[in-house]
């Protein structure tokens, strides 16, 4: 639990939401909830993360942190509200329910893991999010589409992307290093640029 708070904290601390979380305080929408699920869903797999969150218990605009009495317990129609969500969410992506405590105040935090394989649907729709707004996918065809080969071939790294050009210098290692945060000797650099003896 302790690193989920740690995450949460992280989350509050950044100036905007993300496209890969999302803060409530005590809204409650069954329906709602489940189109949040598959657009962060769909969304962390886009952006290479590997789970989603919303987060009832935090304002919207300030990010200040205020409690909430949501009870994601009580029932949908004579259903509780997971198994509601998890009959139609497909495919069944093993979302849960957490509870912390933060500032002395009660937070409910809905951990979503992101896509795998195929985009995550609600009801028969896939969603996603385009800045704070969650959208239909299928009205943008260019986004889906590449989700769709991220999730075929992986979120695309350096290992995985194919070379424009084979003339392959010190100078893109190094760039490679970095992203590895990997520290390698400035001789090398100083080689493809002629400098080294």
């Amino acid at each position: 639990m302790d690193s989920l708070t740690k995450k949460v904290k992280g989350m509050i601390a950044l100036p905007n939401e993300e496209e890969w979380f999302e803060f409530k305080q005590d809204w409650y929408e069954p329906a709602g909830i489940g189109e949040y699920i598959s657009s962060l869903s769909n969304t962390a797999a886009m952006l290479g993360k590997d789970c989603a969150y919303l987060i009832w218990g935090v304002t919207n605009e300030e990010h200040k942190v205020v409690g909430t009495a949501l009870d994601y317990h009580r029932d949908v129609k004579n259903e509780q509200l997971e198994h509601y969500l998890a009959r139609q969410i497909i495919p069944d992506i093993a979302f849960s329910f957490q509870e912390l405590q933060l500032e002395g105040k009660r937070l409910v935090v809905l951990m979503i893991p992101a896509a795998n394989q195929v985009p995550t649907a609600f009801n028969g729709s896939r969603y996603f999010r385009i800045g704070s707004s969650k959208v239909n996918l299928n009205k943008y065809p260019e986004r889906e589409s590449r989700l769709f080969d991220i999730l075929r071939n992986g979120f695309p790294t350096i290992e995985r992307m194919e070379a424009d050009e084979q003339e392959l210098t010190f100078r893109k290692l190094f760039l490679y290093y970095e992203g590895r945060d990997t520290v390698q000797r400035n001789a090398a650099a100083e080689a493809d640029e002629g400098r080294f003896l």
